[in-house]
């Protein structure tokens, strides 16, 4: 019996020290209307789980769905945080199912929410009576910092796009990620997002007058960053037709960086991506 006491105590030690692995797991990787209509590719955003944070990004359309499908084991009420580069349908459709699950439905004040100060009011999409179930809400203005336990976010300056819309940059341990949401290419996008991994929202094959980037905008900011590796996603019909794997491929052969085109679904470790440079 006291064999059996020790081994119990000693997997119990060691179940307690296994750590989740930090991650960025694509619960969708589609963008623009029709993509959303027909569902060609998910639309639920991102979680980022990182430093026993789990903190979910942009969650569009059927992202809740998505999460369960995607994520099994994890439970949704573990939320930490949750982030809103901008109001838009794609980004936004299932906040306010997120606020009332991660909060039982305003039985636990839990959670922060991080979003554009137009996300909120009549011209809004968060409905006001959850807002009172969250533990803080941040009003996203140029130069934000927040600190959520050792993961350190900032909010460096507004994007070019029709609605108020904004990125970041992470830093956690010893490597930075920055995510660059809808935006018109410029030149300022290259000093604020400079970072070991880079998420990029490519749309569209060529730019045009539509406020999103296109393969020759993100050649440039890869060009000039050069992360260590970098992640596309956010595709529209003309990408889907392209094909991403294959825009990947030529814009690593453009810019010499590891470029990979996200999949949903996907869960990719930071530790493997931190390797690619």
């Amino acid at each position: 019996m006291k064999n059996y006491q020790k081994r119990a105590k000693r997997h119990t030690q060691s179940s307690a020290s296994i750590k989740i692995l930090d991650e960025i797991v694509f619960l969708g990787t589609g963008g623009a209307r029709y993509v959303i209509a027909k569902q060609l590719r998910a639309t639920g955003g991102l979680l980022f789980r990182i430093g026993n944070k789990n903190i979910l990004v942009d969650p569009g359309p059927e992202s809740l769905y998505r999460l369960l499908e995607y994520v099994p084991k994890f439970n949704p009420e573990k939320i930490d945080a949750i982030i809103l580069s901008h109001k838009h349908i794609d980004h936004s459709a299932d906040i306010n199912v997120y606020l009332d699950v991660m909060t039982r439905g305003g039985f636990k004040k839990h959670g922060i929410l991080v979003a554009p100060q137009d996300a909120f009011g009549e011209d809004g999409v968060i409905f006001k009576y959850l807002l009172e179930f969250l533990k803080e809400i941040k009003i996203i203005k140029p130069k934000l910092k927040l600190d959520f336990d050792d993961v350190l976010f900032e909010f460096p300056l507004k994007h070019d796009h029709r609605v108020e819309t904004y990125g970041f940059r992470l830093e956690h341990s010893d490597y930075s990620i920055s995510y660059i949401a809808d935006t018109k290419f410029f030149p300022e996008i290259v000093s604020a997002y400079k970072a070991d991994i880079l998420v990029l929202n490519l749309l569209r094959l060529e730019p045009s007058e539509i406020d999103h980037l296109s393969i020759p905008d993100c050649e440039k900011i890869i060009a000039e960053i050069k992360p260590k590796v970098a992640i596309i996603t956010h595709f529209g019909m003309t990408m889907l037709r392209q094909g991403p794997w294959k825009v990947a491929r030529q814009l690593k052969e453009k810019t010499g960086v590891t470029i990979l085109a996200a999949e949903d679904g996907k869960h990719y470790a930071i530790e493997k991506l931190l390797s690619y440079g």
